[in-house]
């Protein structure tokens, strides 16, 4: 099959000037744009559409390759989709360092980004309520990463962006699709969370943060588990 042509999905109005300024400018655009696995990105397209040479723009999919959000395909970069078992590694690692991050948070986060998480949460029982369920990924991602920030490590907090970016490029990462996912559960998870940092509860904290966290993994498990018994050529009912 033939790749797809590169698609444009140039959403930031910012011109970058570098090669890192592009990185981070790209790879937002393409998680925002929902580009499909299988897209093409050709130098040349992206430093028309973004108004630089090819040299940044070589620079920047190198990075978006070693972070493993891109593949390549002969002489091509193409966006990858991450397989179920891809996305159950991410979540396993994600449990790993996600119980560093909320602990650091409890011991050093402001008041301002104790707030800040708090607002994400409130926007994603909104979201919830009307239904909006992209939105509530969305949110879902943003709750974590500000969990993240109030951790103040900045190494610890690009590696869960990696990962969240991860997930975002995979249909099968978004566990809101999959029919055994309750968007209850999540939210009272993420409020016993919010509890525990409002009150500095470290232990707490890095208990629920686990436990949220292996809900999803077992999720994963199963939706994976489910996928290998269907009979070849059959869709199933979870995305792939």
């Amino acid at each position: 099959m033939k790749p797809r042509a590169t698609g444009n999905f140039m959403l930031n109005s910012v011109t970058p000037h570098t090669g890192e300024e592009l990185y981070a400018i790209l790879r937002r655009d393409m998680i925002d744009s929902r580009a499909k696995g299988g897209t093409v990105l050709q130098e040349q397209k992206i430093a028309e559409q973004y108004g630089v040479s090819r040299t940044p723009v070589r620079e920047a999919l190198q990075r978006l390759h070693q972070d493993n959000l891109i593949g390549r395909k002969g002489r091509f970069y193409v966006i990858t989709s991450p397989s179920h078992e891809q996305i159950l590694e991410i979540y396993e690692f994600r449990e790993a360092i996600e119980a560093s991050s909320v602990v650091l948070c409890c011991q050093r986060a402001t008041a301002a980004e104790i707030t800040a998480i708090e607002h994400h949460l409130e926007a994603q029982f909104r979201a919830a309520e009307q239904g909006h369920f992209y939105e509530f990924e969305r949110l879902d991602t943003l709750f974590h990463a500000a969990i993240a920030d109030g951790s103040h490590n900045r190494l610890l907090r690009h590696q869960l962006e990696i990962s969240y970016d991860q997930i975002w490029f995979s249909r099968v990462g978004n566990l809101v699709s999959l029919p055994d996912y309750s968007v209850e559960a999540t939210l009272s998870s993420h409020q016993r969370i919010m509890s525990a940092i409002q009150r500095r509860d470290v232990d707490v904290a890095r208990a629920e943060m686990n436990s949220h966290l292996r809900s999803a993994i077992e999720l994963s498990q199963r939706a994976c588990a489910s996928r290998r018994r269907l009979p070849r050529g059959r869709k199933g009912g979870t995305p792939s």
